[in-house]
């Protein structure tokens, strides 16, 4: 049996029929990238979730990475922005996120659309993981680039350590991130399952066990 057959059962284990349609993403640019960045290496609902929450009800006319970018330049330092509109006291994630805006800002002026919502989604799906490694910004790595592409819209997963133990499990034997990634595309294209809806009934089960 190939490791792609064996991921197939698996997914056959864990959704009979086909997993639930993931919950949709903030809809606005600026809450999708802080979600993002603030995801890495932290727990979403206790960490991630309060400090999105914060900025939008702190800042509600803030929706485009333009305005995010006015709101981080105003700040003396990164690391000052972090900890009075996130409660977060971390430079180098303060870096990681201005990198983040930085690179989007650059990266849809090559699609179309009337909005930057509409641009970033055209960018979202049309980029492949592969093209992390291309970013320049450290500490940002292939999870973290395929979140803020399934955020944006792109029918994708994302290598973290919860998608890692599921194909591990698997298929009986250790993984890395991009392998990981394959065989769950390979998987669910074979068994016609959306990925983006793979991904997230994959993490609810393993990181929200008792539902909460």
């Amino acid at each position: 049996m190939s490791d792609v057959d064996k991921v197939c059962e698996a997914l056959l284990r864990t959704f009979p029929s086909a997993p639930p349609p993931s919950p949709p993403a903030w809809e606005v640019p600026v809450l999708n990238v802080l979600d993002c960045v603030l995801s890495l290496n932290r727990r979403y609902d206790a960490f991630v979730v309060p400090r999105v929450r914060r900025f939008r009800d702190t800042h509600p006319e803030v929706r485009w990475l333009s305005e995010l970018r006015r709101i981080l330049d105003a700040f003396p330092t990164l690391l000052d922005f972090s900890k009075v509109e996130l409660d977060y006291d971390d430079a180098a994630r303060a870096v990681v996120l201005s990198q983040v805006v930085d690179f989007l800002l650059d990266a849809q002026r090559d699609f179309p659309g009337g909005t930057e919502t509409d641009r970033l989604r055209a960018w979202a799906i049309d980029a492949r993981p592969g093209d992390y490694a291309f970013t320049g910004i450290k500490g940002f790595g292939i999870a973290g680039f395929q979140y803020l592409r399934m955020l944006f819209g792109a029918n994708t997963a994302k290598p973290d350590v919860h998608i890692r133990r599921f194909v591990e499990e698997a298929i009986g034997r250790a993984s890395n991130d991009l392998e990981a990634l394959y065989l769950l595309q390979r998987a669910a294209a074979r068994l016609r399952f959306n990925l983006l809806d793979v991904d997230a009934s994959v993490w609810e089960k393993r990181a929200r066990p008792s539902g909460a």
